[in-house]
Formats: structure tokens, C-alpha cells, sequence
């Protein structure tokens, strides 16, 4: 290994530019101090040429250092001659010094004109994003009736698979969480109508709550948290080892194997959990009510038989459907934008998390405006 070194040659002709010889290993371990020799005997020239013939190993390292310190005297032929040492030099092109000066100049100019420039960068990011998320549902759609049409399609160990670990592994969790947010409603109702004289409607206060509301969107949110990532993580990682193109080259479809049986699992199990969430919202509600207003089992009973209309009921389980074909839909095609890189695998799973919460919170909003309208 020979160290990295040059040789600053006066050109031909007095007013040529100055001829830059490469020589040695310009490598991580043969670099040493060539970079800071080179920048001080190019600060006084303005034009230079480089003579990269007698330049031995070289790799990104040494295209850095030549990049930084070359800057923008570096000519676009420098390695034309030489298809190995241009492609590592080209890994380090977007780091280049004038792309930073780029940067750097854009962060300099007026302020609104860079706030417009990062709102259309952002719009366009998000149409870009619209437009995929539109062509992965009509695939889905698509594949989806033909399963409909055809059942024998489905692939039925992996969506038996999936429904056990979407809906039956998460029950426990779900309930749990609603058993803490019926007793913490039922606590704030009763709090405040006691200064009425009417805590005996805290029992309505969390049929209604916990049936129309706090059930489905506190299940739908931890299904988010917990099967969104899981789907993403899980179809990314085939992406980042090329499964998902292996799949495509054996003939086997994508969507049938990957996407459908998420989906369907989603929404059969859902429901379920969502049920059992209810259940357990109203438990920790009327233990809260038991214990601090002294009302017993049959109070309660009859009072949520009596006074909590069973729509209430049908407005809370009509949306989880919803909730769960948007969590699956978001993991698996978060999951499909995966690139080639941990780092990429990360953005999408958290991603993935964010876009799914957000979907069942508008779907909710939307399904109140419209139940609104119809007076239930």
C-alpha cells in the first residue's frame, strides 16, 4: 500500500491551467494528511487539471477528500477515462461542496419564498403519496372481489394465522385499556354531576360513552399501535430481503399472500375485540359507580337496559370495519414503500402508526357528522 500523494505541475503554456498528478493509494488508510497538503497548494489556483493515470486504489474516502478540496475546479472529465473510479466518485456527488453552497444559499434567501417552497414541496410530497395510496387500494379492491368471486383464492393458514395474532393476542390489552377509561369517565361524570344533584345518570353518561365512542376508538387505536407497525415491520423486511420480488418471480401474487389475509383478519377480528373492549369499558365504569354512589349490579343493569338506547350500540361496532380495513390497508402499503435500508424501515413503521391513528380519527368524525345528521 503506498500513501496518497500529488504532484502540482506547471502547465505548457503560462496561461494554462496548472496539472494536478495523482498518485498513491488515495484510500481511508492511505490518505493521512494529502487532503490538507492538497488544499494548501491549490489555495492560490484558480483552474486545474487532473492527471489521474498514475492514481492507484481509490475509494470513497479519497473522493471526498478530492471533492472538498478540488471543489469547484473540479472538471467534469476528471474520470472520464476511467469507469471505476468515476462510479465511486459519483456515490459522493450529492455531498459535493456547490450542492451544499445550493443549500445553504436556498436557507439564505427571503424567508417567505422558502416558507412557498417548503409548502409545495410538502403539497407535492403529499398528492405523490395520495396517488400510490390510490393505486394500492384499487389493487386491493380488485383483488379482493376476485377472492370473492373465488374463494378458493384465499389462503386460509395465513389469514388463521393473523386472525390469532391481530384479534384473540390483543384482547387482553384492549380490555384492559378500556377498563381504565370507563372507570376514568365514569369518576369525571360522576364528579361533575354531583354538583347537580343527578349522579344517578352517570350510569348513562358511560353506556353511551364507552358504547358509542371510547369502545371502538380506543380498540381501533391500539390495533393501530400494535398491528399497523407489526404489518409494516413485517412486509418491509420482506422487502428489504427481496422476498416480495422472489414471490412475484415464483408467480405468486403479493396482494393475495401478503395484503389479503391481513386485511380479512383485520376486519373478523376486530369486532371482536372491539365487543370485548365494550364489555370491559362498562365493567370498570360500574365498579367505579358501585363503589363511590353505592349503586348495585341491578341498578345498573336496569338503568343501562332502560335509558341507553341499543343504537348506541350498532353506532359503535358500524365503524370498526372501517377502522380495521384502514389499519391493515396503511401497514401493508407503508410496509410496500420500504426500501433497501434499516433507516427506511424505521420511517415507515412509525409512519405507518401516525397515518393509521389519523384515519380512525377522521373516519370517527365522519361517521359522527353523519350520525348526526340522522338524528341517532
Amino acid at each position: 500500500m503506498s500513501k496518497a500523494d500529488f504532484a502540482l505541475n506547471a502547465a505548457d503554456d503560462a496561461e494554462a491551467a496548472r496539472v494536478l498528478v495523482l498518485t498513491g493509494d488515495w484510500t481511508a488508510t492511505g490518505l493521512r494528511d494529502a487532503a490538507d497538503r492538497l488544499k494548501k497548494a491549490l489555495s492560490r489556483v484558480a483552474e486545474v487539471r487532473v492527471n489521474v493515470d498514475d492514481l492507484g486504489r481509490f475509494d470513497t474516502a479519497g473522493a471526498y477528500a478530492l471533492r472538498q478540496t478540488l471543489g469547484e475546479r473540479a472538471p467534469a472529465d476528471l474520470f472520464d477515462r476511467h469507469d471505476n473510479y468515476r462510479r465511486i466518485y459519483e456515490l459522493i456527488d450529492p455531498i459535493a461542496p456547490e450542492v451544499q453552497a445550493q443549500m445553504a444559499d436556498s436557507r439564505s434567501r427571503n424567508p417567505l419564498i422558502h416558507f412557498l417552497s417548503v409548502i409545495g414541496q410538502k403539497t407535492l410530497s403529499f398528492l405523490d403519496d395520495s396517488s400510490r395510496f390510490v393505486r394500492f387500494l384499487g389493487e386491493t379492491v380488485t383483488f379482493l372481489l376476485l377472492t370473492l368471486l373465488n374463494p378458493t383464492r384465499l389462503r386460509w393458514t395465513p389469514l388463521v394465522a393473523q386472525m390469532q395474532r391481530t384479534g384473540l393476542e390483543a384482547l387482553v390489552v384492549v380490555g384492559v385499556a378500556n377498563f381504565f377509561v370507563g372507570a376514568v369517565v365514569a369518576f369525571l361524570g360522576i364528579l361533575q354531576l354531583q354538583q347537580f344533584g343527578v349522579s344517578v345518570f352517570a350510569v348513562e353518561l358511560i353506556g353511551i360513552a364507552v358504547l358509542r365512542e371510547f369502545g371502538p376508538v380506543i380498540a381501533a387505536v391500539l390495533m393501530a399501535g400494535r398491528s399497523a407497525s407489526s404489518f409494516t415491520a413485517e412486509v418491509g423486511a420482506m422487502k428489504m430481503n427481496q422476498e416480495i420480488d422472489a414471490m412475484r418471480v415464483m408467480g405468486i401474487n403479493p396482494f393475495d399472500a401478503l395484503v389479503l389475509p391481513r386485511l380479512l383478519a383485520m376486519i373478523i377480528t376486530m369486532p371482536l375485540a372491539t365487543f370485548f373492549g365494550m364489555m370491559a369499558g362498562l365493567l370498570g365504569g360500574f365498579i367505579v359507580v358501585w363503589t363511590t354512589l353505592g349503586y348495585g349490579p341491578n341498578f345498573f343493569v336496569q338503568r343501562m337496559t332502560d335509558y341507553v338506547p341499543f343504537v348506541n350500540y350498532f353506532v359503535g361496532l358500524i365503524k370498526v370495519p372501517f377502522f380495521a380495513a384502514a389499519i391493515a390497508m396503511i401497514g401493508c402499503r407503508m410496509g410496500m414503500e420500504v426500501r433497501e435500508d434499516v433507516i427506511s424501515l424505521g420511517k415507515q413503521v412509525t409512519s405507518s402508526v401516525v397515518q393509521a391513528i389519523f384515519a380512525i380519527i377522521t373516519i370517527d368524525a365522519i361517521f359522527a357528522i353523519m350520525f348526526n345528521g340522522f338524528d341517532f
